[in-house]
């Protein structure tokens, strides 16, 4: 299902301000400066998405999430196994000397920094509809691209969700990354969403 242009565009432009605001909690966790910008996000069919993803093979590490069922969504930040470990490494620096005999850092880091993410989204759409939205601890996963977005899509219904691909930056003193993040959301409950808050 496709969401009409007005909701798709006041949707987008919360997922871009959230991704923004995660700057400032990124910087305080590793003790440095950040900048975070998603771009080029758009509407795209499962069958397309997937078969995208298929195409690369490379090893991935993804984070999913979903908010509670009066704010029907899921959040997925999939990340190159070289981009999460430079994230691991920009936000673990200062820290380094007590983390390094950690195991699982990456995945640990990864699960961290998309939960910054994550609430940052939630937080901007929570805020423009003045509620509270109870987002789910992160799931991390790792392996192909396709393979790991494919269980955050178990429920994904085509006749009532519509899919959003977003390209994601982050960039510090210590680190230039990039990562897919890909959201599932209700199109009927968007829209109510929107109208009860009297934004469209």
């Amino acid at each position: 299902m496709e969401l009409n242009p007005k909701s798709r565009q006041l949707f987008t432009s919360l997922i871009e301000e959230g991704v923004s605001r995660s700057a400032d909690a990124l910087g305080k966790m590793s003790r440095t400066e950040w900048g975070v910008i998603s771009s080029s996000t758009n509407e795209i069919p499962a069958v397309r998405l997937l078969s995208w993803f298929h195409r690369d093979k490379t090893p991935h590490v993804a984070a999913g999430f979903e908010s509670d069922k009066d704010f029907p969504l899921e959040v997925v930040l999939l990340f190159s196994e070289k981009g999460a470990k430079a994230v691991t490494e920009a936000v673990t620096k200062p820290f380094s000397e007590r983390l390094r005999r950690m195991d699982d850092l990456v995945r640990l880091t990864i699960g961290e920094v998309s939960n910054i993410v994550a609430h940052s989204i939630i937080g901007a759409l929570a805020d423009k509809f003045d509620r509270t939205v109870i987002l789910s601890v992160p799931d991390v996963r790792v392996g192909p691209k396709a393979e790991v977005l494919e269980k955050s899509l178990e429920r994904y219904d085509g006749r009532n969700d519509a899919i959003l691909l977003s390209h994601v930056e982050m960039f510090s003193e210590n680190l230039a990354a990039e990562c897919s993040m890909v959201l599932v959301v209700n199109e009927a409950a968007l829209a109510e969403l929107f109208e009860r808050a009297g934004v469209l």
